[in-house]
C-alpha cells in the first residue's frame, strides 16, 4: 500500500495567498467596475469602458484564483499548475498596470509580485512535487 504525503506546509501558505488574491482581485475588481459607473469622481487615466474591462478581467481573475485554490487544497495537480500560470499572469499584470496607471498602483504592485511569487516558489518544491503526486 502506497504512503500518503500529508500535506506540506508550503502548499497550505499557497492555498492561503491563492485566497488573499481571490478576494483582493474580487473586492478591487467590483471597486473598479463601481468607479466606471461613477467617473465624473475620478480622476484615473483611464476611459470608463477600461476602468469597466480592467474590472471585469480583474472580477474573472478573482473566481479563477478561488476555483483553483479549492482544488490545490484538495491536491489537484491540475490546480497546482493552473495556479501557477495564474501568478505568472498577475506578475505580468502588475507590471503593466504600472506602465498604464503609474503612481495610482505603484503601492501594490510589490505585494502582488511577492505574493505571486511565493505561491510559484511554494507549489514548485519537491515536498509539493511529491504531494501532488502522490493526490
Amino acid at each position: 500500500m502506497a504512503e500518503t504525503v500529508g500535506r506540506p506546509a508550503g502548499v497550505t501558505f499557497a492555498v492561503i495567498l491563492t485566497w488573499v488574491a481571490a478576494v483582493t482581485d474580487l473586492v478591487t475588481g467590483a471597486a473598479f467596475v463601481w468607479l466606471s459607473l461613477h467617473m465624473q469622481r475620478a480622476t484615473i487615466p483611464l476611459t470608463e469602458s477600461e476602468t469597466r474591462g480592467y474590472g471585469f478581467a480583474l472580477l474573472a481573475s478573482g473566481l479563477l484564483a478561488a476555483a483553483f485554490a479549492l482544488g490545490i487544497a484538495a491536491g489537484s495537480q491540475l490546480s497546482r499548475v493552473l495556479v501557477m500560470l495564474l501568478m505568472a499572469g498577475r506578475i505580468v499584470a502588475a507590471v503593466y498596470a504600472t506602465s498604464v496607471l503609474g503612481e495610482l498602483v505603484r503601492w501594490q504592485v510589490p505585494g502582488q509580485m511577492l505574493g505571486s511569487v511565493l505561491v510559484i516558489v511554494a507549489l514548485a518544491t519537491p515536498r509539493a512535487f511529491a504531494y501532488f503526486r502522490s493526490s
